[in-house]
């Protein structure tokens, strides 16, 4: 029974074994959620998202935004007055993992999509297995005529697409006095597919934020360290 479900003899179940093959490969793509990391405590949320810098707002603002822009985000909101900056960047290249907001309830769609596939599977093994044993009684009773061959379309439900990740980031910076700045950076994202939105969720990495805080630091020392044009 293993041995004609692996190697059916009719034209048929061969067609189906093939479809259900290439529909496993791509269904089984979309199986899995992208990896969340669990969202931290307040304190420890803040103290991963803020930093002091020296200087006055005009100063830290500029590298905040030198910053953003070395790691390719789009600036749309810039007050300067109130000290706030959003920016936004769209890849297919995930960047840094989203935090789980809360305990899921229910089956999420990729969990779903995997237990249709399953489902499908069996259906589709159970029926080749039927079919290669019609077709070989015909064989052994002699029939002539045109052999069943399955030459329908695919019709999966896995994703075609690649996965797009979208981010956003809030920048709020506070003069504590006229050379000191303190810089607090809030992050989220959400992954889309096929125009699905698989996840949302907050950037919690330390990662994310300490590559932003680096490029601050290096923008500050390079103003800081600019030669002096003397005609």
């Amino acid at each position: 029974m293993l041995i004609r479900l692996i190697r059916p003899h009719s034209n048929f179940g061969k067609s189906l074994f093939y479809l259900l093959v290439g529909y496993l490969v791509i269904g089984l793509s979309g199986c899995t959620t992208p990896p969340r990391t669990e969202k931290p405590p307040t304190s420890v949320a803040r103290a991963m998202e803020t930093r002091s810098f020296s200087g006055n707002l005009k100063t830290v603002l500029k590298a905040s935004i030198n910053s953003l822009q070395d790691m390719d985000y789009t600036i749309e909101v810039l007050n300067s007055d109130v000290g706030l900056i959003t920016a936004s960047r769209t890849t297919e290249n995930k960047k840094a993992k989203l935090a789980s907001e809360g305990p899921q309830e229910g089956m999420t769609d990729s969990e779903k999509a995997c237990l249709a596939i399953g489902a499908i599977a069996i259906i589709a093994v159970i029926a080749a297995a039927i079919f290669d044993d019609d077709e070989d009684d015909n064989r052994r009773g002699g029939r002539r005529g045109g052999s069943n061959i399955y030459t329908g379309g695919s019709n999966d439900n896995g994703p075609d697409g690649p996965m797009i990740y979208r981010y956003k980031v809030t920048i709020n910076l506070t003069e504590l006095n006229g050379e000191e700045t303190n810089v607090r950076v809030s992050a989220s994202g959400e992954v889309e597919q096929d125009g699905k939105i698989l996840s949302t969720g907050g950037v919690h990495e330390p990662e994310f934020f300490q590559k932003f805080f680096a490029g601050m630091n290096q923008g500050l020392f390079l103003d800081e360290n600019q030669p002096i044009k003397t005609n």
